[in-house]
C-alpha cells in the first residue's frame, strides 16, 4: 500500500496518473528501453562527482561485504569442484538476467529485484537463470534430456532488493546453485533420482567434507496429483539411501507455490543454510508438461558469517 501512495503521488507530480499504463501499452520494449536510457543518461549528467560520494555514502546496494574475497572464492571452488566431480557441469553465467526471470516464472515480487534498462535485471537468483540457459538449449536442441537428466552447478554474485534485519547481511551475496533437468519416466523415476543426487552432494560436502551434522525437512507442496503419496514415497527412497541422516517430513498446508511437490531444507548447527524443491519453470517456458527441474542453492556468505566452516577454508 505505501509504494502504491508513492507511486500515485509521483504520476499525480508528472501530470499524468496512467502515464506507465500508456507507455508500457502504447511502446514497444524496444522503445522503453530507449526512453529509459535516455532519462538514466539525463539524470546521471545532474549529477557532479560530490553528488556521487554522497550517493554511495547512503546506497546500500553497492557497499562492498566485509568478507575476505579470497575466502569467498576458496569457498565457491571447492563447492563448484566437488559438483563437478559428482556429475554437475558448472556454468559460468552472466551478472545479469532478463527483466522478469523472476517474477514471471518464479512468481517473485518484482520489487524485490534490481531492475535495469536495455531488458534487463541483476541476477538475484542463479537457478532461474539456469532454467532459462536449460529451455533455450531444448528448445534449440543442442541440449538434451530426454534419455539422461541434465545436471548442472553455479556460484555467482547475486543481489536483492529486500531489507535484512541483520547489519551482518548485504544485498548481495555469493550463491551456490544446483539444478537437474529431465522428462518424467514414471513412478516418479526423474525426481527420486534428482533429489538423492542434491541430497548426496549436500552430504558429502556438509557431512563428510566439512563434519558437521545434517537435518533434512522435506515440507509438502502442491503441484502433484498425489502429494502426499509422492513425499512419503521421496521420503522413502532418501531414508533408504541416506540411513544416518536425519529426514523429518511436514505434511502442512501451504500456499507457496514456488514449489511442486516437495520442498527441502537443510539444516546445520541450527543454521537454514540449503533450500531446494522441484519447480515448473521448463513446463511453462517450453509448453510441455513433462518436462521436470529440481533446484537448490546454499548461501556462501551465509557458511563464512556463521562460522560453519571455521579453519576450514
Amino acid at each position: 500500500m505505501k509504494n502504491s501512495n508513492i507511486i500515485g503521488n509521483v504520476l499525480e507530480k508528472a501530470g499524468n496518473e496512467n502515464l506507465i499504463n500508456e507507455l508500457t501499452t502504447r511502446l514497444s520494449q524496444s522503445e522503453i528501453t530507449t526512453f529509459l536510457l535516455a532519462l538514466s543518461k539525463e539524470m546521471a549528467s545532474k549529477n557532479t562527482p560530490n553528488d556521487i560520494l554522497n550517493k554511495y555514502g547512503s546506497n546500500r546496494f553497492v557497499k562492498p561485504s566485509e568478507l575476505n574475497p579470497i575466502k569467498v572464492k576458496r569457498v565457491e571452488l571447492l563447492m563448484l569442484e566437488m559438483a563437478e566431480t559428482s556429475g554437475f557441469s558448472p556454468v559460468l553465467l552472466s551478472p545479469a538476467s532478463l527483466l522478469g526471470s523472476c517474477s514471471v516464472i518464479a512468481r517473485v515480487d518484482q520489487n524485490n529485484v534490481i531492475s535495469a534498462t536495455r531488458g534487463l535485471e541483476l541476477i538475484a537468483d542463479s537457478t532461474n537463470m539456469l532454467a532459462i540457459y536449460l529451455a533455450n538449449g531444448i528448445k534449440n536442441k543442442t541440449i538434451d534430456n530426454t534419455k539422461n537428466p541434465i545436471h548442472l552447478s553455479a556460484t555467482c554474485r547475486v543481489t536483492r532488493g529486500q531489507m535484512f534485519q541483520s547489519t551482518a547481511f548485504v544485498p548481495h551475496f555469493s550463491l551456490f546453485t544446483l539444478v537437474s533437468s529431465g522428462k518424467d519416466t514414471g513412478s516418479y523415476g526423474f525426481e527420486k533420482d534428482a533429489i538423492a543426487r542434491h541430497m548426496e552432494y549436500y552430504i558429502n560436502y556438509f557431512v563428510e567434507k566439512l563434519g558437521h551434522k545434517l537435518r533434512v525437512s522435506l515440507n509438502m507442496r502442491n503441484g502433484y496429483t498425489d502429494k502426499t503419496g509422492f513425499i512419503e514415497r521421496i521420503h522413502c527412497h532418501l531414508r533408504e539411501r541416506y540411513p544416518n541422516i536425519d529426514f523429518t517430513v511436514n505434511r502442512e498446508e501451504t500456499d507457496n507455490s514456488y514449489y511442486q511437490g516437495i520442498n527441502f531444507k537443510l539444516n546445520v548447527n541450527d543454521v537454514e543454510i540449503v533450500d531446494g524443491g522441484f519447480v515448473d519453470w521448463t513446463q511453462k517456458l517450453l509448453g510441455n508438461k513433462k518436462e521436470r527441474l529440481l533446484i537448490s542453492g546454499v548461501g556462501v556468505d551465509l557458511q563464512l558469517i556463521t562460522g560453519m566452516l571455521d579453519k576450514r577454508i
